[in-house]
């Protein structure tokens, strides 16, 4: 892919002010932008549909006739500027190369009040469709984050059928764990941690690379289920230790990995999972512990009928060692742990990188 512009927008106000910006702006909005919102009313973002509808919905006019006097309209205005540039100079380049062509955004900060603290009239989620609309040639609409909301995020640039990918993110732990998250519940297509050539200073051990090496490993099998039901992702800290998720049959407890005895937990977790049978499952991650429940009539207990570790080479599973005992046991007071139809096993995945497991459930 080739990204045609970086962090594109203005800096220091919401809209350029030279005298031909002003001409334009005080010209009507262009025909083929007024087509585009008429045509695709219904399915228009929540952002510009309540801009929109201020002046309720006028189909012609000068940008503040349309959009109303404010700031809003004034990034609409660059975005639709600066979308018409870029769509130039991408149909340009497919002439030449027909690739996909994408352009990346600096997201919104905590600290950014207006249009202008952020470059205005880039593509960010809420401007999304003045680009789909000035931009046809543009691909996808990538969010560069950093900000600690990354599933926020995520669910903003996947809306409108915009394909997820995102260009610049953290590397480290966080950033395993951002792109188990983008690649497993948010059907992303890539994840680039910023810097990755200067930055990853062991090109086999560190948390990237590793992480990278199980991903990899799982690509056709993800790719496979993205788009279904039977994958999704989860991150984990102490402020948010666990969460329930439901997959076919079942019912996931999902929680950061805790020491039987000592009964601590690590900071952070992560995993992906995919439901690969109706009683099958394959679990990558780190520092998690899963626990299964049934939604469905029948036996209530789920039990871990075999727990595999091992590896995947050219998307066959080559098992490891079959794991059990003090591998899977969260509790021995199995009386206790009846009463809460809980087993008292666990799919544990031990923390210093992910790891894959694959785990065959049964029921009694």
């Amino acid at each position: 892919m080739i990204q045609v512009q970086n962090e594109v927008g203005i800096l220091g106000d919401s809209r350029d002010r030279s005298d031909m910006a002003n001409e334009a702006f005080a010209a009507a909005v262009p025909d083929e932008l007024m087509q585009y919102l008429v045509k695709h009313t219904d399915s228009l973002l929540p952002e510009l549909k309540d801009i929109w509808a201020v002046n309720r919905y006028r189909k012609s006019g000068t940008w503040t006739d349309v959009f109303g006097t404010g700031i809003g309209t004034d990034e609409i205005f660059m975005a639709w500027n600066y979308a018409r540039y870029l769509d130039k100079v991408a149909e340009a380049g497919k002439a030449e190369y027909s690739i996909p062509m994408f352009v990346n955004a600096w997201i919104i900060q905590p600290q950014d009040k207006v249009p202008g603290d952020y470059p205005s009239g880039g593509p960010q989620a809420h401007n999304h469709d003045i680009w789909r609309a000035g931009a046809p040639n543009i691909d996808i609409l990538a969010p560069d984050i950093y900000l600690p909301n990354f599933e926020e995020i995520c669910e903003l640039y996947c809306r409108s059928d915009n394909p997820l990918f995102i260009p610049e993110s953290r590397a480290g732990t966080q950033g395993v764990a951002n792109a188990f998250i983008a690649f497993g519940k948010y059907n992303a297509i890539g994840y680039s941690p910023f810097g990755i050539d200067s930055r990853i200073t062991d090109p086999l051990n560190g948390p990237i690379p590793k992480a990278y090496n199980i991903l990899s490993q799982l690509a056709p099998l993800i790719l496979e289920h993205q788009g279904k039901e039977s994958i999704t992702a989860v991150a984990l800290d102490k402020q948010n230790p666990s969460r329930n998720l439901r997959i076919g049959g079942y019912t996931l407890e999902v929680a950061l990995r805790r020491q039987r005895r000592s009964n601590t937990v690590p900071a952070s977790g992560y995993c992906i999972i995919i439901m690969t049978e109706p009683d099958e499952f394959v679990v990558a991650g780190s520092d998690i512990q899963i626990t299964f429940f049934a939604n469905t009539p029948g036996p209530e207990i789920v039990g871990l009928a075999s727990v595999f570790e091992g590896k995947y080479v050219d998307g066959r599973w080559i098992p490891g060692r079959k794991l059990n005992g003090d591998a899977i046991m969260l509790d021995y007071h199995l009386d206790r742990m009846a009463a809460e139809n809980r087993p008292g096993s666990v799919l544990r995945l031990q923390g210093g990188g992910p790891v894959i497991r694959r785990v065959k459930l049964y029921r009694f």
